[in-house]
């Protein structure tokens, strides 16, 4: 043992001495002499603080309280200890395989036998009936280190067929290929053949290949039976089942089932005033719905529908009948329609009603009242602001329209008279003539049968359909004698056609093309005069420009070319050069 100097002990022994002198002078602590009693922790006299009558207001006589502990800590027990939490937050880089053993090695051979031993380790071998290896045995240098096992973990191969393991975490017992029976911590299975059975806390499973699969969990379960097309699973969000034709799957609260495809039902539960919930038969031709949010139900069983709402209840045979009732104490209006296809409707609210029957239609609304027949119609809009009378089919149709509020008149008796008068113009119209004028801006006549002479503030146009169109508009005009004559004209360009014999086209920078039998006359503007040529065509071509004239024969036979600079006579087509500069080339015929 190493001995300490007491030198080195003083300074702690003097701390020690200091402290405990410390500790009896404050409050809560014992007296020195005072036999073990503890001094009292509060004044024993209640004193007012601030000035007193008659005394001065810096009084030193203070009231005494309890004077404050100073904190102290106790040291850890094992201040190398976590907690489960802290443990799995920081995590181990230990991946799980014990470390190598250590010391020295033990061999024993006693043929066929062999065993071999080193640290914690010891293997045994009888081949080929038995294969052990066992870690965790006492052995103490090795039993502190990391990843060690605190007790024996033993695993062996047993006649080639049988496997087993015994530790403090783990069991196994395996006869390959029947048998199983393995335990991880909590966790057991067990199998014999086709039947495997494994339990959990909170959970376990069986299985019977391939028939029945079983299980259960902390929050739901499982059973499925291939054979007999049964499947179910379910937990705390929803569960879903079907065997054969039959299912059924829910969703929180919301639940759908049904044997298809026979029956369909679901419903969504309650979910804060919005429900909803159907059925559905399709071989009798039903469906039922309702829905909390609008309190409605739908209904239809074959050609009856019923259907309510908050507002209105509803009862239709279709096509034939159909009859609208509605709630004036959720409206507010009272309402009732009613139709017998095609016999019979009549429907009415508070301010409005409809009365129909073949050959008879009487509707009044707050601003209009129409009636219809077949020999007098009569309806008005607008408050009677609009009225219009009609006096047929059946008979020959007379109609009168009146606008209060434009001022329009129109009446008509059809097809042998019509006649509207408003501020804007006035119209009328017979079979032979007709005249639309709105005044200040157009006029137009039309005469039997397809004359229109047309005039307002842009131009005029008169026409005989479909032979002569003529008019102008604006800046353009226009002539058209079909098939024969066309003439167009405008600020930019002119084109005239005598079909089949004269063409016509003039631009508006001076160039015209023109074509009358055969004969062509082209002209464009040059520098310092005209450029123009005229050709009669086969026999003879001439032209001018403002620096000379040529002429052809039969385009070039015998011809004469004359400029400022030079003169071209040609012969049989070829051009010989008279004199002057050389000449420019020429793309004259």
């Amino acid at each position: 043992m190493t001995k300490v100097p007491y030198a080195r002990l003083a300074p702690a022994l003097l701390l020690l001495l200091s402290s405990t002198s410390a500790q009896a002078q404050m409050p809560g602590g014992r007296r020195p002499g005072g036999g073990g009693q503890p001094a009292p922790s509060t004044p024993t006299q209640q004193r007012n603080v601030g000035p007193r009558a008659g005394g001065a207001a810096d009084d030193d006589d203070r009231p005494v309280g309890p004077q404050r502990k100073e904190p102290s800590l106790l040291a850890p027990s094992d201040p190398l200890a976590l907690s489960p939490e802290l443990r799995a937050r920081i995590g181990s880089d230990w991946d799980g395989r014990y470390p190598s053993p250590e010391g020295s090695v033990d061999r024993t051979k006693w043929f066929p036998y062999y065993e071999e031993r080193r640290g914690d380790t010891r293997f045994r071998l009888l081949p080929p009936l038995f294969l052990e290896q066992t870690r965790g045995l006492a052995y103490p240098p090795t039993q502190g280190r990391y990843g060690v096992p605190s007790s024996e973990d033993t695993e062996g191969l047993y006649g080639l067929l049988y496997y087993r393991r015994r530790s403090l975490k783990s069991e196994a017992d395996v006869l390959f290929p029947l048998l199983w029976r393995v335990r991880q911590d909590e966790d057991r299975v067990w199998v014999g053949g086709p039947l495997v059975h494994r339990e959990a806390p909170g959970e376990h499973d069986n299985w019977l290949f391939p028939l029945v699969f079983e299980g259960e969990r902390k929050s739901g379960g499982y059973l499925h039976m291939p054979l007999l097309l049964t499947t179910s699973h379910w937990d705390q969000k929803g569960a879903f089942t079907l065997v054969g034709p039959y299912f059924r799957d829910r969703t929180g609260g919301d639940v759908d089932l049904g044997v298809f495809p026979l029956f369909f039902q679901g419903d969504t539960g309650d979910r804060g005033g919005n429900r909803k919930q159907y059925t559905l038969i399709p071989p009798l031709l039903f469906y039922h719905r309702a829905r909390e949010i609008d309190d409605s139900t739908l209904t239809v069983a074959g050609p009856v529908l019923i259907e309510s709402n908050r507002k209105r209840d509803i009862v239709d045979v279709l096509p034939l009948f159909f009859h609208i009732q509605g709630k004036p104490q959720a409206s507010g209006i009272r309402e009732e329609h009613t139709t017998v296809f095609p016999l019979f409707h009549y429907g009415h609210t508070d301010d409005r009603s409809m009365f129909v029957v073949p050959g008879y239609l009487r509707s009044i609304t707050p601003k209009s009242d129409t009636l219809i027949t077949p020999f007098v119609s009569h309806a008005t809009g607008r408050g009677g602001a609009t009225s219009l009378w009609l006096a047929g089919p059946i008979i020959p149709l007379f109609a009168n329209y009146t606008d209060r509020d434009l001022g329009i008149h129109a009446w008509g008796a059809v097809p042998f008279y019509y006649q509207s008068d408003s501020p804007r113009g006035f119209d009328f119209l017979t079979p032979l003539f007709a005249r639309f004028e709105t005044y200040g801006v157009s006029r137009s006549y039309w005469v039997f049968p397809t004359l229109t002479v047309n005039r307002d503030t842009h131009g005029w146009s008169t026409n005989l359909l479909p032979i002569f169109f003529m008019g102008r508009d604006h800046e353009a005009a226009h002539t058209v004698i079909a098939p024969f004559f066309w003439d167009f004209a405008d600020e930019k360009k002119r084109t005239t056609i005598g079909f089949p014999v004269y063409w016509r086209f003039a631009g508006a920078d001076g160039t015209v093309m023109q074509v009358a039998g055969n004969t062509l006359y082209m002209q464009k503007p040059v520098a310092g005069g005209l450029d123009w040529e005229f050709h009669f065509l086969p026999v003879f071509s001439y032209g001018e420009s403002p620096k000379g004239y040529w002429w052809n024969v039969l385009f070039g036979l015998a011809g004469y070319e004359r400029s400022e600079a030079m003169s071209r006579v040609r012969a049989f087509w070829l051009p010989i050069e008279l004199g002057g500069s050389a000449p420019r080339a020429s793309t004259k015929n």
